[in-house]
């Protein structure tokens, strides 16, 4: 049957006045309107950009230059802790680190170290120079310190005295070292006594003992290398102290887990101390060696010699003796020669000081989760019901725990258990399959989003057909339908075999749309264009 286009482009705008008033076609582009904004803020929260730390703990200076450089590459950021994080999107942490670090970024807090030499400068005075020299190695110091796991920012000051020629003791160099640390962190021994060692060699003429180490909490840590100084007596005793409580609390827990399971248990326990120093001296003697300690000697001589008869002039020497003796002519002279060697046995003296302590009193608390029952409330849904321990089986745990610690009344020990709910099985289950609900939130909503939009287009191009079809009917029951006969004649065939199609197939509505553009294409698509001509 031949088709006259000329009457088509004629006749088909009536055509589409009756078949489309106004408010049909605003009622569609509202629908549109609507479907749209939805699926927009739809993507806006499914694309939402999950963002990660950057850089942490950073200071002024360092966080303008990293925004800095971000809002040149306009990379998206955020700014959390006063400040002191920056965030960017998950996916470039690691490509924005490597190009800030390509950059020097960050600097290290605004600290100065050697570069400061690498630009000459003319016209500086020696004092000057000196002043920049100490900057220039504070810097540095401040870097290296940097480095230590628990240290988050460190300052360096170094006070090195004025040399003279007139004064006969020269004053010695001083430095002090402030360290800002983690929280719940704190330097070891060993960690201070680098800290000490590390500046003492930077700096010429520095002695360790001129070097304090203190804390952002006001500890003077470099008192901890003086083993006799209170901090360091102090430090020892609290570490003492946390040791016993960790002990005892590991062994109560590890005795009672394996009989009430590892989560069934929560051990804390604290314990006095009274510490004090034990000094202590040997004397040790070796009998296999001995010594000279001192020696005497003592020389006597005796002689005897014949008197001399010419005795001294005088009345005694012209009158003779009343007896002559023979003894009396001769003169007895003694020698006499002592010698005395004191010895003794090899001994040597050891003196040792040591620190004691002694256990004043010690208490424990025990948590012990309880039983749970199943029981059914008044909707005869199941839950479960929490049942703490019987007296009976607390008393016994009490006595197991007081024959552990060396329980001893005298001293005040004491020990306290209760039965308390921990958190249940069905709890936790509970909370993860919320947390998996959470996760899979997006990809519910952007599923909804399209069936509702898919569903949407289906129901308004299911309204326009149903509409046309009921135009058309009542056009051609009338007898007229502002086309030419020809024309009318041949859309009632294509409608008639449509009809039948289904009302044997039940097909859906965009089938029966898809297989009215196969039979006549050329009527649908002049429909189209003159559609389109007149908007």
């Amino acid at each position: 049957m031949a088709i006259n286009l000329d009457d088509i482009k004629q006749k088909l705008p009536e055509n589409l006045q009756k078949h489309f008033n106004l408010k049909t076609v605003a009622g569609i582009l509202v629908i549109l309107f609507a479907l749209s904004l939805l699926s927009l803020v739809l993507l806006q929260i499914t694309n939402k950009k999950d963002y990660a730390v950057l850089f942490a703990n950073l200071g002024p200076h360092e966080a303008g230059q990293v925004l800095t450089e971000l809002q040149k590459e306009n990379i998206p950021y955020k700014i959390e802790g006063n400040g002191s994080i920056i965030l960017v999107p998950e996916d470039q942490v690691y490509e924005v680190r490597l190009k800030l670090a390509s950059k020097g970024i960050p600097s290290g807090g605004g600290t100065i170290g050697f570069e400061l030499f690498n630009e000459p400068k003319l016209g500086i005075t020696q004092f000057q120079e000196n002043i920049n020299y100490i900057r220039a190695l504070e810097g540095e110091l401040e870097r290296t310190i940097r480095q230590i796991d628990a240290v988050v920012d460190a300052k360096v000051n170094i006070a090195l005295p004025k040399e003279s020629i007139f004064m006969r003791e020269e004053d010695q160099p001083k430095a002090s070292v402030i360290v800002k640390l983690y929280p719940g962190k704190d330097l070891t021994k060993e960690q201070v006594k680098a800290i000490v060692f590390l500046v003492s060699r930077a700096v010429p003429k520095l002695k360790p003992d001129n070097i304090t180490v203190v804390d952002n909490q006001g500890r003077v840590l470099s008192d901890l290398l003086d083993e006799d100084s209170p901090s360091a007596i102090a430090d020892k005793n609290v570490e003492i102290k946390r040791k016993l409580e960790r002990q005892i609390e590991k062994n109560i827990q590890s005795m009672l887990a394996k009989a009430l399971g590892p989560e069934k248990v929560i051990v804390r326990a604290t314990v006095e101390i009274e510490t004090g120093k034990l000094k202590q001296q040997d004397e040790i003697y070796d009998p296999d060696k001995t010594a000279v300690v001192s020696e005497r000697r003592i020389k006597e001589e005796i002689k005897t010699k014949k008197k001399n008869e010419i005795g001294p002039p005088g009345t005694s020497t012209n009158v003779p003796p009343i007896m002559d003796l023979e003894q009396d002519k001769y003169v007895i002279e003694k020698k006499k020669d002592d010698k005395t060697k004191n010895y003794d046995v090899s001994k040597s003296i050891i003196q040792k000081s040591q620190p004691i302590f002694k256990i004043k009193k010690i208490s424990v608390g025990v948590l012990i989760d309880g039983k749970y029952e199943k029981i059914k409330d008044k909707d005869g849904n199941e839950k479960y019901q929490f049942k703490p321990r019987p007296p009976e089986e607390i008393k016994q745990y009490e006595e197991l725990i007081k024959s552990a610690i060396g329980y001893d009344p005298k001293r005040g020990d004491k020990v306290t258990v209760v039965s308390v709910p921990f958190e249940t099985k069905v709890e936790k289950l509970v909370k993860e399959s919320e947390k998996k609900a959470k996760m899979t939130t997006k990809n519910i909503i952007l599923l909804a989003a399209t069936m509702l939009i898919g569903l949407s287009l289906l129901i308004v191009i299911i309204a326009i057909v149903l509409k046309s079809k009921r135009q058309k009917r009542l056009e051609l029951q009338e007898g007229y339908g502002g086309l030419s006969p020809d024309i009318l004649s041949s859309m009632a065939s294509a409608k008639e075999r449509e009809e039948t199609t289904i009302s044997i197939e039940k097909e859906p509505a965009y089938i029966k749309i898809m297989k009215l553009a196969d039979e006549n294409p050329q009527i649908l698509a002049m429909l189209i264009s003159q559609w389109l001509k007149e908007d």
